[in-house]
C-alpha cells in the first residue's frame, strides 16, 4: 500500500513538472523581443522604439526564410542579412510597407540558437559585440520590428530598427499602420544606370529600394569589388542619396618621349679635297695648224688641187705627143 502510494505522488509531481519543462523550452515571441531590447534602451537611458507593423512583417518573413532555408546549418554572418531573392532588410522593411523619408534607413541584427536559447543570450551575448550593440542602441532609432522562428529544433531571432539620422530618436516616419495579413513578398527598386563622365569614371546615387547586391548586379560588378571601392564593410548600411563609385577614372596612356638630339654650333669642317685635272678637248681650227706638214685644211686642200691639175695637165701633154708621134708614122710609110 505505501509502495502504491509513492508510486501515485510520484507520478503526480512528473505530471506537473512535464507542463513547466515544455513552458520552458518554448521560444520567446517577437514582441519579447521588442520587450527585450527596449528594456536595454532605458537601462542604458535611451527612450523606447515604438513597434511598427511594417517591420514586424519584414522581420518575421526573415525569420521564416531562415528557418526554412537553413535549419541546423547556420548561414554566415553575411548570408545571414540576405533574405529571399538576395533581397537586404531595406528592401524587405520597404515591400512590406515601411515607407523610407529622407535620411532613412533600417538596420538588423539576427541570430540563431537551439531551442534553449534565451532572450538574455541573444540580447547580451550573441549581440553583444560593437555593431549589433549599436543597432539596439542607436540614438536616431524611432521604430522597432521582430520575428521568431523555428528551424529543425533551431531558433532564428530578427531585428529590424528604423532609423532616422540626425533625429535624435525623435520626429516622424513612414510607418505602416498595420500588420499585413498576408505574405510580403520582397520587390527590389530597379537600378538605373549611370553614364559615365569623360575620363571614364562612373557614380551612382543610391535611391529607395536599392541594396547593394542589386546595384553591383546592375553595374555588372560584385558586391566585393564594390565594398572596395567605397570603403564599405558588410555591416554598413547605404542610404538614400548616397554617392557611390562604380569604376575610377581612366588612367591615361603615357605616349613614349621623342628625345630630340641637338645639332652642333660647330661644323665638322670638310678635308681639303685635291684638285683632279681636267681634260680639255682642242677643237682644232680649219684654217689654222695642226694639220699635214703644220698646214691647214684648206691649204692641204689647195696643194692637192694643184697636184691634181698638174698631174692632168702632164697626162695631157702626153697624150698629145703620143697622137702626134703615130700620126707622123702613119705618113712615113
Amino acid at each position: 500500500m505505501k509502495f502504491f502510494k509513492s508510486s501515485l505522488l510520484l507520478l503526480v509531481l512528473l505530471a506537473a513538472l512535464i507542463p513547466m519543462g515544455i513552458a520552458q523550452s518554448a521560444a520567446p515571441s517577437p514582441y519579447d523581443l521588442v520587450a527585450g531590447v527596449n528594456e536595454l534602451r532605458q537601462n542604458q537611458g535611451l527612450s523606447p522604439l515604438e513597434t511598427d507593423g511594417a517591420l514586424m512583417a519584414a522581420a518575421q518573413n526573415q525569420a521564416d526564410y531562415l528557418a526554412s532555408t537553413y535549419g541546423t546549418n547556420f548561414p554566415t554572418w553575411d548570408q545571414g542579412h540576405v533574405g529571399a531573392g538576395g533581397t537586404a532588410a531595406r528592401d524587405r522593411a520597404v515591400a512590406a510597407g515601411y515607407a523610407l523619408g529622407p535620411g532613412m534607413n533600417v538596420v538588423e541584427n539576427w541570430a540563431g540558437g537551439n531551442s534553449s536559447t534565451t532572450l538574455s543570450d541573444v540580447i547580451y551575448q550573441y549581440w553583444s559585440d560593437e555593431a549589433h550593440w549599436n543597432t539596439m542602441t542607436t540614438i536616431d532609432g524611432i521604430h522597432i520590428g521582430a520575428g521568431v522562428a523555428e528551424g529543425d529544433g533551431f531558433v532564428y531571432f530578427i531585428l529590424n530598427v528604423g532609423v532616422k539620422y540626425g533625429s535624435g530618436g525623435t520626429g516622424g516616419g513612414g510607418a505602416a499602420s498595420s500588420v499585413p495579413t498576408t505574405a510580403v513578398t520582397a520587390q527590389v527598386a530597379p537600378v538605373k544606370v549611370s553614364t559615365p563622365n569623360a575620363d571614364g569614371k562612373i557614380t551612382h546615387e543610391v535611391d529607395t529600394g536599392q541594396a547593394l547586391w542589386s546595384i553591383a548586379a546592375a553595374y555588372e560588378i560584385t558586391v566585393e569589388q564594390l565594398q572596395a571601392l567605397n570603403n564599405l564593410t558588410d555591416n554598413t548600411v547605404i542610404y538614400v542619396g548616397q554617392e557611390l563609385l562604380i569604376q575610377t577614372a581612366y588612367t591615361p596612356t603615357v605616349s613614349p618621349t621623342t628625345t630630340v638630339t641637338p645639332r652642333s654650333a660647330t661644323r665638322t669642317p670638310i678635308p681639303p679635297q685635291t684638285a683632279e685635272e681636267v681634260v680639255t678637248q682642242t677643237v682644232q681650227d680649219d684654217t689654222g695648224a695642226g694639220g699635214f706638214l703644220n698646214m691647214g685644211r684648206s691649204t692641204l686642200g689647195l696643194v692637192l688641187v694643184l697636184i691634181s691639175g698638174v698631174g692632168l695637165a702632164l697626162m695631157a701633154i702626153s697624150i698629145a705627143g703620143r697622137n702626134q708621134g703615130d700620126k707622123n708614122g702613119k705618113a712615113d710609110s
